[in-house]
């Protein structure tokens, strides 16, 4: 790649291995997976580094730090291939331990912008297979498998950055296991992103810290969601309360979407949403003790379901209940529900309310339970919020034959 004293020439192409101890000119030549931050260097605008799929795992006990990007409309493409054919093919990265000890995978630095990654799957792997560690933007993350894993997606500065936030993302068909933490965080001024297609099954934490499939923070925002599925994020022994959310934004937290998403198997919110106009759209809470858990002062539900809420710990949780829908804004809320369907067996508390103030307006419901149960507020509802009766189909399985 050019000879001593000279200006080395960029190429379009760099070439990895596992065993990889060359400059990346060729596959006979390749380099190492640690050396892939330098290979950059070597990179046009535009350019790939390919990782050979088909010869090995790739076995890592640090991240691979990368400080250097694309351009605008010309990203740099870092994908797993097979390498005799060049066709896309997940290559396997693992770490040497999990939880939050273990190593990250991709660490990105302030400068690594205009990047696509594709067909990896990362075994064993600690707070980031992928983690946003300085200011960047265009970032793409698709085609990507996990297992055992603290989180997929972490976005927390270094030590030298104020903030790592991220200008423009998106994360497509990535999907897995075992995930101790959560799927991602994404926080600071972050915005303009897109979850799209990934689905995650959360692993049992017994006391402890608090998992979240996909947590939202700090200022971030314009973020979609769309069929994107978070299970069974779970906090057992959580003392007198027991957290574990499927979704989550905060109050700093706008513009905020989610489409076809689904929710399961979590111990405290499916959805839990303190983000001012969050719109829900065509969304699944299924087995959570909350199914929907909506905090935020104007919230939009169209077309969700709620099925069948799941008090795990009961006898443990001192200041919890269970129900489809629970409302915990304060003051001058405006919740507008559209064609909410219920779904149980038992009839848990349709809506729980937090405060005695505010304004949920439900705009057709239809319920398929043993019984109409409103919980202590029916009196409230009917006067106040139900516009037209709810269609009520009982529960064919309590039918007595």
């Amino acid at each position: 790649m050019g000879c001593a004293g000279e200006a080395r020439a960029l190429v379009n192409i760099v070439h990895v291995t596992p065993d990889g101890e060359g400059d990346g000119s060729s596959w006979a030549n390749a380099a190492s997976f640690a050396a892939i931050g330098d290979l950059l260097e070597q990179l046009e605008p535009g350019g790939q580094v390919l990782l050979a799929a088909d010869r090995g795992v790739y076995e890592i006990g640090e991240p691979v730090e990368i400080a250097r990007g694309g351009r605008e409309s010309r990203e740099i493409h870092i994908r797993g291939v097979r390498s005799s054919t060049g066709e896309p093919m997940m290559a396997i990265i693992r770490g040497d331990r999990a939880g939050e000890e273990g190593p990250e995978g991709f660490k990105l630095m302030r400068g690594a912008s205009h990047l696509k990654f594709s067909h990896f799957d990362f075994r064993d792997i600690g707070n980031g297979a992928f983690r946003a560690a300085g200011a960047i933007s265009n970032l793409t993350i698709e085609d990507c498998g996990f297992e055992n894993i603290y989180r997929f997606f972490e976005n927390t500065a270094g030590n030298d950055e104020g903030h790592a936030s991220i200008d423009g993302f998106v994360l497509r068909r990535c999907r897995g296991a075992r995930v101790e933490r959560g799927f991602l965080r994404i926080r600071y001024n972050s915005r303009n992103g897109m979850i799209e297609d990934c689905a995650a099954e959360g692993l049992a934490i017994d006391g402890g810290r608090i998992p979240v499939g996909c947590a939202l923070d700090d200022r971030a925002g314009r973020i979609t969601y769309r069929r994107v599925v978070m299970e069974g994020f779970q906090q057992r022994n959580g003392e007198d309360y027991w957290n574990g959310d499927g979704f989550s934004d905060e109050p700093g937290n706008f513009n905020i979407r989610y489409e076809v998403c689904e929710a399961r198997g979590s111990t405290d919110g499916g959805f839990d949403c303190k983000s001012r106009d969050v719109v829900l759209i065509d969304c699944v809470a299924e087995d959570n003790k909350r199914n929907f858990r909506i905090w935020s002062d104007r919230a939009t539900l169209t077309n969700c379901i709620s099925r069948a809420p799941n008090f795990r710990g009961e006898g443990f949780n001192e200041n919890a209940s269970s129900s489809h829908l629970w409302i915990g804004g304060e003051e001058n809320i405006e919740i507008d529900i559209a064609n909410l369907t219920i779904e149980d067996g038992d009839a848990t508390p349709i809506i729980e309310f937090n405060h005695d103030v505010g304004r949920v307006k439900i705009r057709g419901v239809t319920i398929s339970s043993p019984r109409v149960n409103w919980g202590n507020d029916e009196n409230r509802i009917r006067a106040n919020m139900l516009i037209g009766e709810p269609r009520f189909h009982q529960n064919i399985a309590n039918e007595t034959p």
